[in-house]
């Protein structure tokens, strides 16, 4: 993983919960980002600070809705 333990093990749990619904990828990987972007309906990016985020711009090209904090840059 990448970011805090606390974060990781509660998409873990949900995982566990919603087996068909929710999946957590805490490696980054590209051609896996790539298909997760492609089939999700919504992508959450709650960036703190994101000088010129491409990962928005993937999604909506993929007709994903991105869901963003407002941190400028």
């Amino acid at each position: 993983g990448t970011g805090k333990k606390r974060f990781e093990q509660q998409i873990e749990k949900l995982e566990v919960l919603y087996p068909d619904k929710a999946r957590g990828v805490a490696k980054f990987d590209v051609p896996m980002a790539h298909m997760l972007t492609a089939g999700a309906d919504f992508m959450l990016i709650p960036s703190r600070f994101e000088p010129c985020g491409l990962i928005q711009l993937h999604a909506m090209r993929y007709g994903t809705i991105p869901i963003c904090a407002s941190t400028g840059g």
